[in-house]
């Protein structure tokens, strides 16, 4: 997800809600982008509705705009304390975790999460977006470097925006956005950027680490992408089953020809019709699995939280700590945002039914 802003934005709700398609504790997502564009003085907070009793007290100054980076960062951070104690404690099922911002120099702003792989002792920044399944870092040294992570014998090509051709394939079905990289499996743990602590371990999941990429997730300061959304979209686009671990994924991008510019851009498709698909876990899905003896957890529910007055200013290309917040499970039903099935800030409404269109109506 990428955030485009016109003015000033201070906080806002914004509801998607996911169509069951197996059973009721399953489901989907089937749209491949979601975003947001600010206009007024609202911020960004992505959630499911859905009515509840909030466990937080949620006093007018806990949710007022905060302009200054070190208080709206201070409240975040305590919001997340907070929602994870109450995890702890076996009050709620779910996890809150920091996040980050970032305006790139390119144009883009995105929110971003801290993560570590075993091992690693520096934070791995990478994006947070609403309308992928798939979590890949950018350093390929974390290969040699990570502990106890263990290749699989599955790959991933990713390419978007299928629109351009080459003088030898006039098509325009080709791709200039792209990333490849070969399957990784271990516990990768969230961290706070700005108090430095573990918030909480996603053990087992299954991670990319690119060989070769093409499109911004990989510009500094950004490491690489995690995708929010739920399984169905790694349907859309699956991994493959490669002969062997040692594979060399590569082959997986199929160039058909390079740019006539300077920038030398490969424009190409993924190489992989032959062969056999695979449904990667969506990792934070698959860390919030379905609690079947309580039925207290719903894995098909998540939101983001930002305060968006706070960006305001923010240096370009630089990492701004704790200013928004990813709620899953039913924490993103009953938060200090969001509780008793009423946002509890100004906010617009985006309701996604994710097999037609999005309608957007200011409430």
């Amino acid at each position: 997800m990428h955030i485009t802003s016109d003015t000033a934005s201070a906080i806002c709700f914004c509801f998607a809600f996911l169509v069951p398609t197996r059973t009721t504790h399953q489901r989907t997502i089937d749209r491949s982008l979601i975003t947001m564009k600010f206009s007024s003085a609202l911020a960004v907070l992505l959630a499911l509705q859905r009515h509840g009793h909030s466990i937080w007290a949620s006093a007018e100054h806990e949710r007022k705009l905060l302009l200054n980076q070190a208080d709206a960062a201070m409240r975040v951070d305590e919001v997340v304390k907070a929602a994870m104690a109450s995890a702890d404690a076996g009050d709620v099922k779910g996890v809150a975790l920091p996040l980050n911002y970032v305006k790139l120099s390119s144009g883009h702003q995105q929110l971003t999460v801290a993560l570590r792989l075993p091992g690693v002792d520096r934070d791995q920044n990478v994006m947070v977006d609403t309308g992928s399944s798939s979590l890949a870092f950018c350093d390929k040294t974390l290969i040699d470097e990570a502990d106890d992570i263990s290749k699989t014998d599955y790959a991933q090509c990713n390419a978007y925006s299928n629109s351009v051709s080459c003088s030898n394939d006039p098509s325009g079905d080709l791709s200039e956005a792209f990333y490849v990289g070969q399957i990784f499996q271990g516990n990768i743990t969230a961290y706070s950027t700005n108090t430095g602590e573990a918030i909480v371990s996603m053990d087992e999941i299954y991670f990319g680490i690119i060989s070769e990429v093409q499109m911004y997730i990989c510009d500094s300061p950004l490491d690489g992408i995690i995708g929010v959304a739920f399984n169905a979209l790694n349907a859309l686009n699956p991994a493959v089953k490669v002969p062997s671990p040692d594979f060399n994924v590569l082959n997986l991008w199929h160039q058909a020809c390079e740019s006539d510019d300077l920038n030398n851009k490969s424009f190409g498709t993924c190489n992989t019709g032959n062969m056999t698909k695979v449904i990667i876990p969506a990792p934070l899905e698959q860390t919030l699995k379905e609690d079947t003896a309580s039925g207290s957890i719903s894995t098909g529910v998540f939101g983001l939280y930002c305060n968006y007055a706070a960006t305001i200013g923010s240096n370009v290309d630089t990492v701004v700590s704790s200013l928004g917040i990813f709620f899953g499970g039913n924490m993103a039903l009953n938060n200090t945002f969001y509780n008793s099935g009423t946002p509890q800030v100004r906010f617009v409404a985006c309701y996604y039914y994710f097999s037609t269109s999005c309608i957007l109506p200011l409430l």
